[in-house]
């Protein structure tokens, strides 16, 4: 009997110890905005880029400088640094815009949500829409995921 209790626990110990060891979890990245690392103000409503309801990713200076007008021109430092921005039109208007990057852990593909947190005046503001991401690796993609709460 002594035997029997002594090979079930062996078994329940192998089986517990092979459970999904190798499987990874997706990682929350940390992004920055240019508010907090270049003290730029109200970029929602300050900086323009020609987009109409989708993003881009800027990687230089040179095309910041290029696509990206408005009160705040700052130096970015792209060599640690890829700018997502975007416009998105909305029907009311907004309090404040969250922001989320999810990096896929077997893929390496990153997804940013971005929140756009609505109230109830009539304003429908058109938005710019910003993050300042680690560099994006050749090859990594990198999808927008919009949400609006109102």
């Amino acid at each position: 009997m002594k035997t029997k209790y002594f090979i079930l626990l062996i078994m329940v110990s192998i089986a517990m110890s092979c459970s999904d060891d190798d499987a990874c979890s997706d990682a929350v990245i940390n992004t920055m905005s240019l508010e907090n690392e270049y003290g730029c103000v109200d970029t929602k409503h300050q900086m323009e880029i020609d987009l109409m309801d989708n993003f881009t990713i800027i990687k230089n200076q040179a095309d910041f400088d290029n696509l990206v007008t408005g009160s705040c021109q700052p130096t970015i430092d792209f060599d640690i640094y890829d700018l997502v921005i975007g416009k998105k039109g909305l029907t009311s208007g907004n309090e404040s815009i969250a922001y989320t990057l999810v990096e896929d852990c077997e893929s390496g593909d990153q997804t940013l949500t971005v929140t756009f947190h609505q109230n109830l005046t009539s304003v429908a503001p058109n938005l710019t829409y910003h993050a300042l991401i680690p560099k994006l690796e050749n090859g990594q993609q990198l999808s927008i995921a919009i949400n609006v709460i109102h």
